[in-house]
């Protein structure tokens, strides 16, 4: 069991979050330097890495890097740790994605092949690196960022939902795997989170949530997308009680991923994939093929 604000005699004096710059991300380095680690931020651009890292010196006092950097870099494994100096990574969360939106047939070959790569290649790059350097030290945590679009196929999210399935299994077999050695993994399942990013999206299909996370007029039992900063105190909640090989970030969708787990999977993703084609219909600003990356 780890008790809040003690990580740092547990994993050690730094972490590294992956899309660390805002959104979501941002909130979990903050959950992080709450607990006394000094932070390390990775995104593409400077500029939002900067403020963030100001804002995180500023209401926690740790030391905070950045490290520009882009994920299709082949290199970005050595540019993680040129920016890291020689300073070992004793906690990593991997949040980042490359979503693509659209019928696969409909979408080019190199959408599908960004969404592996980033999903699929850049983490295990990653992992295979400072999950050996954490098992060598006897200690570590490591969180990878899934989604339930992992759960079962769905409409529009084909390559996206498989590379998640494959972050969330990768984190599972972890979860097993580096305990024995000290180390601690888990998956960390995503749903709908009013990010920047998920707010852009919005904004491109014309949704009742493009302004604002609580819409007025919204049809009763419209589930509204969390604030990112729940999102990251759900899961730090639970990993200061007990590391398990998935953490949801809301209750709610665990909740109705037991629910229905009674369903047979043609039903799960006939009732998943024609809930996501209609809300595409009745959008006339998405477009087949739209590209998000996250």
């Amino acid at each position: 069991m780890n008790e809040s604000g003690n990580y740092k005699a547990r994993y050690g004096q730094w972490a590294m979050v992956i899309g660390g710059s805002f959104g979501l991300g941002e909130a979990l380095a903050r959950e992080l330097a709450r607990r006394g680690m000094n932070v390390a931020i990775t995104a593409r651009g400077q500029e939002k890495l900067d403020a963030a890292a100001q804002r995180l010196r500023a209401d926690f006092g740790v030391e905070v890097r950045t490290v520009a950097a882009n994920l299709s870099d082949p290199g970005i494994l050595q540019l993680l740790l040129a920016g890291m100096a020689g300073t070992p990574v004793d906690f990593l969360i991997y949040n980042a994605a490359s979503e693509h939106i659209g019928e696969f047939i409909a979408q080019d070959l190199e959408r599908h092949l960004a969404n592996i790569h980033v999903n699929c290649i850049v983490p295990t790059v990653l992992l295979h690196h400072f999950a050996r350097e954490m098992a060598g030290r006897g200690r570590g945590g490591i969180v990878l960022c899934s989604s339930l679009g992992a759960a079962q196929g769905m409409y529009s999210l084909s390559t996206y939902g498989a590379s998640k399935a494959y972050e969330n299994l990768l984190a599972q077999s972890l979860w097993y795997e580096l305990k024995r050695k000290g180390v601690d993994a888990t998956s960390f399942m995503i749903g709908s989170t009013y990010t920047p990013n998920f707010q852009r999206n919005q904004k491109i299909r014309q949704t009742p949530f493009a302004e604002t996370r609580t819409p007025e007029g919204l049809p009763e039992g419209t589930p509204v997308p969390q604030d990112p900063e729940e999102a990251a105190a759900n899961l730090f909640a639970q990993l200061d009680r007990e590391w398990l090989p998935v953490v949801y970030a809301n209750p709610r969708d665990e909740e109705n991923t037991h629910r229905l787990s009674a369903m047979t999977l043609a039903q799960r993703i006939t009732l998943t994939s024609d809930a996501t084609r209609a809300s595409f219909e009745a959008a006339p600003g998405a477009k087949e093929g739209e590209g998000l990356v996250m």
